[in-house]
Order: structure tokens, then sequence, then C-alpha cells
């Protein structure tokens, strides 16, 4: 029961805060590949749960394009791996993304850094997040939001273990720093998931 409470308040706050960012930046420096497809799934982990997921496709050999949906969520990215080690090794991406909430919009850009060894593949994402929402009523009180501009930070630290080539488990915390709105975000926010390869 506490958690359902904790989980009502968050989502609660989340609603009457406007608009985020997805909080899942369970992305890697390589590049899926021409032609191949990512499922991802990812839930909170601890007091705080919730759900998402990612279809991502491979367009070329280093750009991968996707949906994102999560919590109040929806929208695109792409990601374009500059050094893009398919096997064991070290690469690097930039990510943009940007989509729609309940009342609002987001956008967000920064560096992908992984680094593979055979099954374990530790990653860093450093996202800039900007968000916008119009003065709204919520849909769930029926309360006015006040219009604004925001703005945060986002660092990210996870790690893949590969079981297969095509399926692995994810884990990562993000921190924050920065506000939307009503929401100032202090983490760190612990992710899991699962990750499969098509």
């Amino acid at each position: 029961m506490k958690k359902l409470i904790t989980l009502f308040f968050v989502f609660s706050l989340f609603v009457l805060s406007g608009c985020v960012a997805p909080f899942s930046s369970n992305f890697t420096g390589r590049s899926l590949g021409k032609g191949k497809i990512g499922l991802d799934g990812v839930a909170g982990l601890g007091e705080v749960e919730w759900g998402g997921f990612k279809l991502a496709y491979g367009m070329t050999s280093n750009l991968d394009i996707g949906l994102q949906i999560e919590l109040l969520t929806l929208g695109l990215f792409g990601k374009y791996s500059f050094r893009n080690t398919i096997e064991n090794g070290f690469s690097s991406a930039a990510l943009f993304g940007l989509g729609a909430t309940v009342n609002g919009m987001y956008v967000y850009t920064g560096p992908v850094l992984s680094y593979k060894m055979n099954f374990f593949e530790p990653y860093f994402v450093g996202r800039y997040n900007y968000v916008h929402y119009s003065e709204t009523k919520d849909i769930w009180s029926g309360d006015a939001i006040e219009a604004g501009n925001y703005s945060y930070f986002q660092l990210t630290f996870g790690s893949i273990l590969w079981i297969s080539r095509k399926v692995g488990l994810n884990f990562e915390l993000s921190t924050f720093s920065g506000t939307t709105g009503l929401l100032d975000f202090e983490g760190p926010i612990f992710l899991g998931g699962l990750k499969l390869r098509f």
C-alpha cells in the first residue's frame, strides 16, 4: 500500500508539474546497424515504479531513429554513432529527441559513450533537457497550470548484461540538476530493462 501511495503521489506531481522529458536513457554509443530493429522495455525500480518502451530502427550503419513512450511522454529520437564498434571496444554517439506530454513538449540532446566487453557493456549518457508547456487545464484535476519553459541536465550511468547477441538486461541510475516547473529533481532514479534485437 505504501508503494501505491508513493507512486500516486509522484505521478500526481508529474501531472501537476506539466511536462518532463523521458527518464530512461538506456542508449549505447553503438548503432543497431542498417535494417536492424531494437525493442527496449524499461521500468522504474525502488520507490517509484513506472514503465515505458523504445522501438528503434537502424536507418544506416551509424544512424538509428525511433519512438519512445514513457510515463506521460510520447516522442521520437535519433542517434548518430561517430565511433561505432560493433563487437568489442569503445563507441560514441550524439543523441537528439523531441516529443509531447499531457500538456506540453520536450526536446533533449547530448553525448552517449559506451564500451562493450563481450557480454558486458557499461554506458554513460549526458542529456540537456528543455521542456515547455502552455497554460492548460490538468486532465485529472481541471486545475490551470502556469505556462513555462524549463531546462535541466540529466547524467545517466548504466550497464547492459548481454545474455546473447539479441537479448540484454540493463540497469541504470540517473541524477538531475535543474527544474521542470513545480518539481525539482533530486534523484537518483533507478531503472531496469530488457533489450531485444532483431
